[in-house]
């Protein structure tokens, strides 16, 4: 593979992972985003040979870390972002089981 397909591959994961940083995104996306970047980096190393992809590798473990930090940032603001939601519906759902009252008494 040359150089000017490796750089092809890395200037596209950096803007994905500009956009991502930005996100909120749940958990099955945040896998199905990371298990693409695999597939792309498997291509990635099909086409190289043992010495191009050991001067890139450097390069791929950076982006690797980046694109993990972008995921775990997104899942995070995602679980915030719906935290509220999330716990009405756990209100709801116990109040109709439990018949736990929605507003205790003040003492």
């Amino acid at each position: 593979m040359p150089v000017e397909e490796f750089e092809k591959f890395k200037k596209s994961w950096l803007e994905e992972i500009a956009k991502i940083e930005n996100r909120a995104i749940d958990t099955q996306g945040v896998y199905r985003i990371y298990n693409h970047f695999r597939l792309d980096v498997l291509y990635v190393k099909i086409d190289m040979t043992e010495k191009e992809f050991n001067k890139q590798f450097n390069e791929m473990n950076i982006l690797d870390s980046k694109l993990r930090v972008a995921l775990e940032t997104a899942r995070s603001r995602y679980n915030l972002e719906n935290h509220g939601l999330w716990a009405r519906i756990a209100e709801g759902i116990g109040g109709a089981i439990y018949r736990i009252p929605k507003n205790l008494p003040v003492k």
